[in-house]
């Protein structure tokens, strides 16, 4: 999801962040999460201090091999893993009047197998905090890559970087670092620099203050160490989300969600029952409605699956209760009823279905062919099961196999068989099961 804010300093007493942003930080904070777990409780966020970089601090002057073991330690990364190269340019020929304008960054990470190198502009060493954050930016990407988290996301990469470093409670620093400017006079020739970020200083504040709410630490203990303005931003981050509390502070909804998360993959494997037991688990740590009526519609589809039609026909009720414009469970209690032989009670909730927004409208045609067939509507069942074909645009569970039915029941043999083929194939135990029978298997 592409950032559309921009960097402002509103006069309004409250927050204001755009909808994109808020919502591109929570996500982004969800998914590292889920990948690898809640931060500590009561963790803090790191300072340039020695209590922190106690090797880089101890020593006589700044090194990058004392802070990438500082960061190896504060970040459990392998300090055999990483190695780094300084790189000589321009600004390091004496003399050379040259205006300098900041890159994003003056460090670049290169991966070598399971190893990593990190080259690094010579001029940065004469700017300690700067190298500091350059550095603290690279090793949270390895940190990262050592973990398989995927952040090469394009446009979005340099940003998820800095939300990434809050997480792992370098965001006071990163932030302290967001834009700076200086110059340098030799006598002969004037030297000037100024670097700004790209995530802008409202994404970068309410990503501190989620940390914060997240970790419930008090963050009196590090807000001073910020600049006056994203103190101040911060402050007024945190009041916002006291307002306004994210889920994912609840981690029974946190854990509901990954749940469910857990449960569509174990169905995706075809672990059908063990999916079930899966959501079963989840309903009884949510409170949410809509999360709950997406359980019960996925209950109840789970249950269809193993062909206990009648079991599933309550779970898609709840569901509908819940969401009454919830697609799906109306969909599929037309299907499940279509299956009982109730066939007009299934085509009405088929036809409320198609009202719905959030309606697949491919899986209603599939639905509508099965109840024609039903019927005996040969024709019209053929019409369906083709505009189904039509209107699907990646794989609609069944289509094959149900249009497999229809052609054995018309006699085409051999055309049935390759279309039931293309259901073997996709892994539905139906018709893997109808392959079998028929002894083709």
């Amino acid at each position: 999801m592409k950032l559309f804010g921009f960097n402002k300093k509103s006069k309004e007493d409250k927050f204001r962040l755009p909808e994109n942003d808020r919502l591109w930080v929570e996500e982004n904070f969800n998914w590292l999460i889920q990948v690898l777990g809640y931060p500590h409780p009561k963790s803090e966020q790191i300072l340039l201090a020695e209590t922190y970089f106690p090797i880089t601090f101890r020593a006589a002057q700044v090194e990058v091999e004392n802070i990438l073991r500082d960061l190896c330690y504060l970040l459990e990364i392998e300090e055999s893993k990483i190695e780094f190269e300084i790189h000589e340019d321009l600004r390091d020929i004496y003399g050379m009047p040259l205006t300098i304008v900041g890159k994003t960054m003056e460090t670049e990470l290169e991966q070598v197998e399971e190893n990593y190198k990190i080259h690094i502009a010579n001029n940065l060493r004469k700017h300690p905090k700067r190298l500091i954050y350059n550095l603290i930016y690279e090793c949270v990407k390895i940190r990262l890559l050592e973990n398989k988290v995927e952040f090469d996301s394009g446009e979005d990469t340099s940003m998820f970087i800095y939300l990434a470093g809050i997480y792992f409670g370098f965001g006071v620093i990163l932030t302290q670092n967001l834009t700076e400017s200086g110059s340098s006079n030799d006598g002969a020739w004037e030297t000037n620099w100024r670097f700004t970020s790209q995530i802008p200083d409202e994404t970068m504040s309410y990503g501190l203050a989620f940390f914060s709410k997240l970790t419930e630490f008090e963050p009196s203990n590090w807000k001073d160490d910020l600049p006056k303005e994203r103190k101040t931003l911060v402050e007024k981050a945190i009041d916002f989300l006291n307002e306004n509390p994210d889920s994912t502070f609840n981690k029974g909804e946190f854990l509901a969600k990954r749940l469910f998360g857990i449960a569509h993959m174990q169905y995706k494997g075809f672990n059908i029952e063990e999916a079930i037991s899966t959501l079963e688990k989840s309903l009884l740590f949510t409170k949410d409605e809509l999360l709950k009526s997406d359980i019960y519609n996925n209950l109840g589809y789970y249950s269809l699956r193993l062909g206990e039609y009648e079991k599933s026909i309550p779970y898609f009720q709840e569901a509908i209760k819940r969401d009454p414009d919830y697609g799906y469970p109306n969909d599929n209690l037309g299907y499940a009823l279509i299956q009982l032989g109730k066939l007009e009670e299934g085509k009405t909730w088929i036809e409320k279905a198609q009202l719905t927004e959030t309606n697949d409208i491919a899986y209603s045609l599939r639905n509508l062919a099965l109840y024609h067939q039903a019927k005996g509507e040969m024709e019209l069942a053929g019409e369906n099961f083709q505009k189904a074909f039509s209107a699907t645009e990646g794989s609609v569970d069944l289509l094959e196999f149900h249009f497999a039915e229809f052609l054995f029941n018309q006699g085409k043999t051999q055309e049935a068989l390759n279309y039931l083929k293309q259901a073997v194939e996709k892994g539905e135990p139906e018709a893997i099961k109808k392959m079998k029978e028929l002894g083709k298997a």
